[in-house]
This record gives C-alpha cells, structure tokens and sequence, in this order.
C-alpha cells in the first residue's frame, strides 16, 4: 500500500433509491497516469463528483485527498465561449488560479511552439475541437493543483490531437506529489503507455498496475475483448 495513495474505503452511494457505488475500494497513485473505465453509466463522472466534493452524500472514507482548492475538475464538455481569443481563454485560466506556472516558449517543442502562438490570436469558435480540448488542458496543466479530474478529454478529437493531449497529460502525471485521473473509452490508445486501469463495474472497482496486466484477461491481446471478459458482456 502507497502511504501517497488516495485511498477510497468502502464507498457507498445511490442515486434516486438506485445503488451507484456498494462498498467501492480503490487507491490511486501518482507517478503515472490512471485510467479510470468502465461502460456509460457505470459511474465514472459520478465518482469525479464525489472526489471534487461536489456529491457529498455518500457513507465510506476517501484518505489523502487534496483540498478542494488543489483539485481539478475538467467536465466531459467544458464551456468555453466561441468569441474569445486563445489569449483571452489564458487570461481567463490565469487569473481566476491562486498560483499558475508561466508558459515559457523556449521549453516547447517547434510544433508546440507554432501551436500555441497559432491559438493565442485564434477564436475559441473557430478552433477544431481537438485543438480547443489541447489548449485548455495546456493552460490548466500550469495552474499549481495536485488531483487533476479529467473526465474523456479524448472524446471527439483527431488522433493527432489525441496523441497531443495524451503528452500533456503523461507529463501532468510525472509532477511530483500529483494525481492525474482520466476517463476514457479509448482502450487500444493505451497500448504501450505506462499506466494504472482501474474497471468500474457493477458498482465496485477492480484495478490493474500495468496496461500489460489488463490486456491479460484477453486471448488475443485485445482491450476490448478484455474489457468485455472483464465486465461479463
């Protein structure tokens, strides 16, 4: 057991007289990126809520969670208004955070470099929805929190975009002292990464160390053959 785990006991929660969560156990671990999965509706967004305090009535422990001002929480469709600018989208993250990192250009890459300096004069509104979903993240991954809440930042974007946005979040994981939780339903894009998988299903969670270790449940080395194994599809 991590002395630096979030740690989730015996969690229960119910929705409208329906059990969401029976007795839910899960740790998780920084250093690397957790991939939180599990079919719609099994309750991922819903666990964001209870970790970002937003959903409070629930019986069980949640350890070593950060305090409320320290967590992250990016919904599924985060609204940004189409009329501002890349800058004025930076000035808006910026200035409502306590503490933030400042963007040094020198440290991107070339193609980051060209990236960023395109959306800064760029409407939001005009922006495709990967690069949209990869400045935002951009910019909160240098406010100064330490859970990072991301809930299906791949969804609807490009598979540059998604290797792009998938470097800023392994980066995220690598910061000393912090949590990265990420939903996603794109399985085979994990093939490779260093990564914890935790399953939400049925209510409860069963959790792998490795991507290797999940794909195990497979004959075939399939993550969607494990994943319906795993969940008795």
């Amino acid at each position: 057991m991590n002395d630096m785990s979030i740690k989730i006991r015996d969690l229960s929660f119910q929705y409208r007289q329906i059990p969401i969560f029976q007795k839910l156990n899960v740790e998780f671990d920084p250093g690397q990126v957790n991939y939180l999965i599990g079919y719609n509706g099994a309750g991922k967004s819903t666990l964001f809520d209870i970790l970002s305090n937003l959903r409070t009535d629930y019986s069980g422990s949640i350890q070593g969670l950060p305090s409320i001002d320290e967590i992250l929480y990016q919904t599924q469709n985060p609204v940004v208004f189409g009329t501002l600018t890349g800058k004025d989208l930076q000035n808006f993250v910026f200035g409502i955070a306590n503490t933030h990192e400042p963007v040094i250009l020198e440290k991107l890459s070339p193609h980051f470099r060209d990236l960023y300096m395109k959306l800064m004069k760029q409407k939001v509104g005009e922006m495709s929805v990967g690069e949209r979903r990869w400045l935002l993240l951009f910019l909160e991954s240098k406010l100064d929190k330490k859970l990072f809440l991301l809930d299906e930042p791949f969804s609807g974007v490009d598979p540059v975009s998604k290797i792009q946005i998938e470097e800023i979040i392994s980066d995220l994981a690598k910061k000393e002292n912090t949590y990265v939780i990420v939903t996603t339903h794109e399985l085979d894009y994990l093939i490779g990464g260093k990564c914890f998988i935790h399953l939400l299903n049925d209510g409860k969670i069963q959790s792998f160390d490795s991507y290797e270790e999940f794909i195990k449940n497979s004959d075939h080395h399939d993550p969607e053959e494990a994943f319906a194994k795993l969940v008795k599809m």
